[in-house]
């Protein structure tokens, strides 16, 4: 829990989540809507007050790192916190689906360019996000649920909007990844928190990464976890078509052995006996 959790003076986040109003949110609501809210406050801690002006940068920042569901599940949040706050001035409208931009596509070069960066400009934990993502396919809105437990075994279910999405930690990222919480005490709950151990802000994360693209000299538009997860899913499907063609060339030649080895096969002169039908 942060010391002070108040996007506007005297409202505590904490406070507006325990209301006994709130009690009609499921735990998965609660837990998106916290999260949410928890991104705005870093926003608000680094931008001053929300007014008009801010919540509308609050929401270009969103829209460089999630889809329109994913923004308008932030906007909701923050909606409900400013009614329960008294001020339906700062409400702000949620987007249209067709705002969504597809994630730009990176390349398997730029992707190494990316780790490269980062290990030169010793960003440890930019390089194991930009490897989660692009190795895992991780949804950015899982990203919480990556704990130390999850690394430690390797694999587990985690919770995707109410759907489960079944995770697989690379061994080569596992052993980065376990030499990194050990380094730095992280023992139980989230790998990836800020200093005062909340998870980490998704806003600063795709700040972070558009820099490392700029001293990668990648395009900007490419560093955020959406680019990384479209990697990963073309990367498993062009893995799949070439299994695929060894599959059907594998069959090919198995038929092609057995038609060698006992084929219906006739030589001339027996075609020239054989009696007409």
């Amino acid at each position: 829990m942060k010391e002070n959790d108040e996007i506007l003076p005297g409202f505590a986040v904490t406070a507006f989540l325990e209301d006994e109003k709130s009690n009609g949110w499921n735990a998965e609501t609660r837990r998106s809507y916290r999260n949410c809210l928890y991104n705005l406050l870093e926003f608000v801690a680094s931008h001053g007050p929300p007014d008009a002006g801010s919540l509308e940068l609050w929401r270009q920042e969103l829209q460089k790192s999630y889809g329109w569901h994913g923004v308008n599940l932030h906007l909701a949040a923050a909606n409900n916190y400013f009614r329960w706050c008294g001020r339906p001035d700062l409400v702000q409208r949620h987007c249209r689906p067709a705002q969504e931009q597809p994630p730009q596509s990176l390349t398997r070069a730029e992707y190494l360019r990316l780790l490269g960066a980062a290990r030169v400009l010793d960003q440890r934990r930019s390089y194991l996000l930009v490897k989660l993502f692009a190795t895992t396919g991780l949804p950015l809105q899982c990203l919480d649920q990556v704990t130390a437990e999850l690394i430690q075994a390797g694999e587990g279910t985690l919770d995707l909007r109410g759907s489960p999405y079944r995770f697989r930690c690379p061994p080569s990222l596992q052993e980065e990844l376990l030499a990194y919480m050990q380094d730095n005490g992280i023992y139980r709950g989230p790998v990836f928190i800020t200093r005062s151990g909340q998870p980490l802000d998704r806003s600063n994360l795709c700040r972070s990464l558009q820099e490392l693209c700029r001293q990668a000299h990648v395009p900007e538009e490419k560093g955020n976890p959406r680019s990384l997860r479209k990697l990963y899913k073309e990367t498993q499907d062009k893995i799949r078509q070439t299994m695929d063609n060894l599959l059907l060339q594998a069959y090919d030649q198995l038929l092609e052995t057995e038609q060698n080895m006992i084929g219906w096969q006739e030589d001339a002169s027996s075609n020239r006996n054989r009696p007409a039908s």
